[in-house]
């Protein structure tokens, strides 16, 4: 009987050495912060690289402001990019650069990219020191100091956070002082807030967490968003401004996250809603309100919110008073806040443009209805149509002119509002 040929053992595949793994499991796109540090890890053997250091560490931010010193490595051209805006004019910044720096007297060398990832943009800084102690260092001091709000406004939209330092001037111009409100308003929100600061150790001895809600309400134009950057200059805390909790790339649920962890991290602080009916709505409420009750601590957080329409926002919001525990409402001025108002402005135009106390009378009594903000309209628009004229003494004449324009454009606004949702029946739930 023939013999079975006998089969030689199959040989195994050579093992694939192991610093591939992840070169090999990526696309080229996906893998470039990989490839980046390793062969920036290859260029300094010996010294610790610290890989991958995100959030608010910003070399440029640091160098201006005399943290350390910084200067492009000459050996490596620096890819820059240059924007322009009307405040600052020409903005040049780093988009892929290595650094030289120097830092509390340790020398490091900081490498800076930018790089599409898909539709997004991926940023990926690197820290180089004689150990990973000092390069950590390094990187924590960044990002407590530009954690930090500084002279400018942390504003949240489109899922990022950035400095606005244009607001916070907008902040500091605004006053009590020049706030017109209806009786005693504008005295009891002061009161109340000094209060609120005041007591921040009596809460903290009861185990208390010092935490208040605040909601201004009202129709638009009737001085909540004056107040609300009074009471964010008066408080003297940094300001956290959310503009919108929408972003392609993310769901709101981790938007509101990113919103309240910031305010966490950087209390005591001030978080602004402006317009919450338009941010919060039947898919996100809950989450919003799970984090507006603090499950993870808001000491030291203040919510202020402003809405032109609290009808549309959930009674679990607007009713609890654990989540905004202060509600005050901005109604349209009366007889006397209209005077109050126009009598204000009267004694800060130029003389050639003032009107005698007869006429501001007059003119209070003509803009029964008016906000705030058209009784602002009706100086501005007719300053503007006496500089065209320039009538000796026709200053009243050309306000009362616009007295009936601005109300036929009232007119045409209010019959563009949509009704407020009708709360559905019992038998319709």
């Amino acid at each position: 009987m023939p013999k079975r040929p006998v089969k030689s053992p199959r040989k195994r595949p050579a093992a694939q050495p192991l610093s591939s793994m992840f070169q090999d499991a990526f696309s080229p796109d996906a893998g470039v912060g990989w490839r980046l540090g390793r062969l920036v890890a290859q260029c300094h053997p010996g010294q610790a690289v610290l890989d991958g250091v995100q959030g608010p560490f910003s070399l440029p931010e640091l160098v201006a402001a005399g943290q350390c010193t910084a200067q492009l490595n000459p050996q490596v051209h620096a890819q820059m990019s240059t924007l322009w805006t009307r405040a600052n004019g020409l903005v040049t910044g780093p988009v892929n650069a290595v650094y030289d720096v120097t830092w509390q007297g340790h020398a490091l060398r900081v490498v800076v990219a930018e790089y599409r990832v898909g539709y997004d943009r991926q940023k990926h800084s690197l820290v180089v020191a004689d150990t990973l102690d000092v390069a950590r260092a390094f990187a924590t001091a960044g990002n407590v100091f530009c954690n930090a709000p500084g002279n400018a406004v942390l504003r949240f939209s489109g899922g990022c956070w950035s400095r606005s330092p244009e607001m916070w001037e907008q902040v500091q111009a605004a006053s009590f002082d020049d706030l017109v409100l209806a009786g005693d308003l504008k005295k009891n929100i002061q009161e109340d807030f000094s209060a609120f600061l005041a007591a921040r150790a009596e809460y903290e001895r009861y185990g208390i967490p010092h935490k208040r809600g605040v909601l201004f309400t009202g129709p638009p134009g009737n001085g909540k968003t004056h107040c609300l950057r009074a009471v964010m200059k008066f408080l003297g805390v940094p300001c956290l401004y959310v503009m919108s909790l929408r972003d392609k790339y993310s769901t709101e649920e981790s938007l509101i996250d990113m919103v309240f962890e910031r305010a966490r991290e950087v209390a005591p602080c001030c978080l602004v809603f402006e317009d919450l009916d338009a941010m919060i709505h039947d898919k996100n409420r809950s989450y919003f309100l799970n984090q507006l009750d603090g499950l993870a601590g808001l000491s030291g957080v203040l919510t202020l919110a402003t809405t032109n329409h609290p009808e549309r926002l959930d009674p679990a919001i607007v009713d609890r008073p654990s989540r905004f525990d202060r509600k005050y409402h901005f109604a349209l001025p009366a007889p006397h806040e209209r005077q109050a108002y126009l009598a204000l402005w009267n004694t800060r135009v130029d003389a050639a443009l003032r009107v005698v106390p007869a006429d501001v009378e007059r003119l209070t009594d003509a803009t029964d209805g008016f906000s705030f903000a058209y009784l602002k309209e009706l100086w501005v628009s007719s300053m503007m149509r006496w500089v065209a004229h320039r009538t000796p003494g026709g200053m009243a004449a050309e306000m009362f002119g616009q007295v009936h324009a601005l109300r036929s454009q009232m007119v045409t606004e209010l019959a563009r509002v949509p009704p407020p949702a009708r709360p559905p029946r019992e038998d319709e739930a």
